[in-house]
């Protein structure tokens, strides 16, 4: 799904196939073009030939490429292979292939809420969003937690950092909402900032641990403030004295 998004990176195995191909066709064709004497699309179709044994050439030159296209040829056939028998086992198809629908799915959003950290607070707010229908899209940098939201289908991003590039990518300009769940209230602060500067149309919900920084978030833009200490101290204290509340969500 760092700064740096997981979702996105091509198996390497493929890339390194792909350059290896572009060399030798580039060789192929170059050197058949002088050898024989030929245009790009004669000498690109010798250099097929070539891999695939079918050319000898008709001189040295020509005869001497032939032979190595066609021994880096055979190289190149069992490299494919092997690297495909690799990926298969390790399951790096199905894991690119998942990153690659994750990504299409991010660029596709909107009306959605992007949610900043999926600890404690967050991943209950991602979950009562999708209960009451909502599309939710997670910013979460702990390979764990990344991995069960997938499981569980939210839609992640995986980041070291949250800066306005990742909330570009996670169609900030299109969300309906952002909510700062990070465990560091300067970080919540700065994201605030950052989320009403590229979307000031969009609601911001905030975390926060210092009551005497409540009225900054305010000032940043931050339409809803929750300290979730103080909030779970009151509706402990309002169970005791016998308002109890049966709007508890259980993730389990």
């Amino acid at each position: 799904m760092a700064a740096n998004l997981k979702v996105y990176n091509f198996p390497r195995q493929i890339v390194i196939l792909t350059l290896l191909i572009v060399v030798i066709l580039l060789i192929g064709v170059l050197g058949f073009s002088y050898s024989e004497n030929t245009g790009i699309t004669g000498a690109f179709g010798m250099t097929i030939n070539s891999i695939a044994f079918k050319h000898t050439g008709s001189n040295v030159v020509s005869e001497s490429l032939s032979t190595f296209l066609g021994a880096i040829g055979v190289i190149v056939i069992w490299f494919a292979i092997w690297s495909a028998f690799g990926m298969a086992v390790e399951g790096k198809f199905s894991e690119y292939f998942s990153e690659v629908r994750m990504k299409n799915e991010i660029n596709s959003m909107k009306n959605h809420f992007i949610i900043c950290g999926a600890g404690r607070v967050g991943k209950h707010v991602g979950l009562r969003l999708r209960q009451r229908g909502e599309a939710v899209l997670f910013l979460e940098k702990d390979n764990d937690n990344v991995a069960k939201l997938i499981a569980e289908g939210f839609a992640v991003m995986e980041t070291s950092t949250i800066e306005e590039h990742n909330l570009r990518q996670a169609q900030i300009q299109h969300a309906k909402g952002i909510v700062a769940c990070l465990g560091d209230d300067s970080k919540n602060l700065l994201l605030v900032l950052t989320a009403k500067e590229l979307a000031p149309h969009i609601h911001v919900a905030a975390r926060v641990s210092d009551m005497k920084i409540v009225q900054k978030f305010k000032r940043a833009g931050a339409t809803h403030i929750i300290m979730p200490e103080a909030t779970g101290g009151v509706r402990l204290a309002d169970s005791l004295l016998g308002n109890h509340s049966h709007d508890v969500m259980r993730s389990d």
